[in-house]
């Protein structure tokens, strides 16, 4: 076995080097995660994804806009273009319309806490929004909740954890089991 490097500079080396390692297998392994994405996708089927911000999302959006096209995923950006203030609901609306509808299989909205496009889309019937800003309730509100809407706030995570929590979000399937009780429940309540 090889000893350690007992000078700080060697040891600094060696761990940039292994966090460079790491970064690398997390990436690629995602990457591997979202081309096999969904059982659409086994069919042949890309899955489709709405995405929209408000002003206070812009810059997140144009980040996980290109996630998806690096990953070659299918997507609708329902703006804004510009910079200029707009009202969330505006654009909560077409995202949670068309996953509503089933011309989309999910959709992402993003504002400056994700607070208010989540209170916006999870007043459409069938909307399963969830607020995420960790990987860990990325996963679980998927597998656990069937989510369709995932919203994140641009002012409270950066685009690398942003990026994580996409590609863990939508790489995910719904559990079913006892969790689909739990959603009829929900379904039930929007009557």
């Amino acid at each position: 076995m090889t000893a350690l490097p007992n000078n700080s500079y060697q040891k600094g080396m060696l761990k940039k080097q292994i966090q460079l390692i790491l970064y690398e297998l997390y990436f690629f392994a995602q990457k591997d995660v979202m081309i096999g994405l969904s059982t659409k996708q086994k069919r042949g089927n890309k899955m489709k994804i709405a995405i929209s911000s408000d002003h206070g999302g812009n810059n997140l959006r144009k980040e996980i806009i290109q996630q998806l096209e690096e990953l070659g995923l299918s997507y609708k950006d329902f703006g804004p273009q510009t910079n200029d203030s707009v009202d969330y609901p505006d654009y909560a609306a077409p995202v949670t319309e068309g996953v509503a509808s089933g011309e989309y299989d999910r959709g992402i909205l993003i504002c400056g806490t994700g607070i208010g496009m989540s209170i916006a889309a999870n007043k459409m019937k069938g909307i399963r929004c969830a607020l995420v800003h960790d990987v860990f309730s990325a996963k679980a509100t998927r597998c656990h909740n069937d989510s369709n809407v995932l919203a994140m706030g641009e002012r409270v995570i950066g685009p690398g954890l942003a990026r994580e929590i996409v590609a863990t979000w939508l790489a995910q399937e719904f559990e079913g089991g006892r969790h689909e009780r739990r959603i009829e429940k929900i379904s039930a309540l929007e009557k």
